[in-house]
């Protein structure tokens, strides 16, 4: 079977949903999980962690080109990992409100208090896909560009972030920062209906792209 979606293309480097999140509840679901967190990225980047709720396991935190030699090859492979049992009100948010039926990775992000994420991309594709959502921020936590503009979240804000910019996350302050990252594999009607709203109300330029290339 060929798999394949749209994409939004776009220069943007953001664009706000509007989705509703219980971000304290899941906030919370996040926290009790601590100790479950794995160390992600070394190098420029200190204190960062992550932990997978649908992805090839709880304990791979990594894209498919860690483990797969192609996107296509690792999607009947993602799942809801073993670590899903413990986040009930989580996991029911993305069966139910969050608008996809076929889900890649998608994780709990801890970036310790004091700790910071070195300038990278992720990606070649300039499009609007991963989805970054805060459960909290602390104060002064923010999302940098190599221009030196930024972007600070709010407890419960979604963005659709292009990651092909280069990018840093700083958390100078005393208090962990959680949020997740949702990556899927369609592109339902009701995704296609969340982004035309969002880039309607925040006049953002961009595409549906089809690609039988999963990025």
């Amino acid at each position: 079977m060929t798999l394949g979606r749209e994409y939004m293309l776009s220069a943007a480097r953001y664009l706000k949903l509007d989705i509703p999140v219980p971000h304290d509840a899941m906030l919370a679901e996040a926290v009790a999980l601590r100790k479950s967190f794995i160390e992600y990225r070394d190098g420029d980047s200190k204190g960062w962690h992550s932990l997978p709720i649908i992805g090839k396991s709880s304990t791979e935190p990594y894209a498919w080109n860690a483990y797969y030699s192609s996107a296509e090859q690792a999607a009947p492979n993602m799942q809801f990992t073993s670590i899903s049992k413990q986040c009930p009100i989580t996991v029911d948010w993305l069966k139910t409100v969050y608008p996809s039926n076929s889900y890649a990775r998608v994780r709990f992000m801890l970036l310790e208090a004091g700790g910071s994420i070195g300038f990278h991309k992720d990606t070649e594709h300039s499009t609007l896909s991963a989805v970054n959502i805060a459960l909290n921020n602390p104060k002064n936590c923010a999302w940098h560009w190599k221009d030196q503009s930024s972007l600070e979240f709010a407890p419960g804000d979604a963005y659709a972030m292009n990651i092909s910019y280069e990018h840093s996350i700083s958390n100078p302050s005393k208090e962990d920062r959680y949020h997740i990252i949702v990556h899927h594999y369609d592109s339902t009607p009701a995704w296609k209906n969340m982004m035309l709203t969002a880039m309607e109300k925040y006049e953002t330029q961009g595409n549906f792209h089809y690609s039988t290339e999963l990025f």
